[in-house]
């Protein structure tokens, strides 16, 4: 059997993880379907749980409070946007990155390789 590339190798590790993931996902939304199955049942938490008639985006108090100037409205808009502030921190990592490199370039470049005497024998 071939040792796979690190590009192989890679891509096998994105597909255990979004397997892993979709298998989450699917225990996740299993779960969720189930709490809410059984919280139907308790007096004054059913109608929390069904159609939203208040015009919130949570359908109780919680709308009013989430739905504040700046805050998400949706749990997919607090998703989306804590994703893209991860994105924009990772960006700027990078480009302090490359400046750094940028800066220390004329040190490296003068760096020489030298092999230590053990490792000439």
């Amino acid at each position: 059997m071939a040792t796979p590339t690190a590009d192989e190798a890679r891509d096998q590790a994105l597909d255990v993880i979004a397997q892993a993931q979709e298998a989450g996902l699917r225990f996740a939304g299993s779960v969720a379907e189930s709490w809410a199955a059984v919280l139907r049942g308790v007096p004054g938490v059913g109608s929390v749980l069904g159609a939203d008639t208040s015009g919130q985006p949570f359908g109780n108090s919680f709308g009013s409070a989430l739905g504040a100037t700046g805050a998400p409205h949706t749990a997919v808009e607090a998703v989306d946007r804590f994703y893209d502030t991860g994105v924009q921190l990772l960006e700027a990592q990078r480009s302090a990155a490359h400046h750094v490199l940028g800066a220390m370039a004329p040190a490296l470049q003068s760096l020489t390789v030298v092999t230590p005497p053990a490792a000439r024998r």
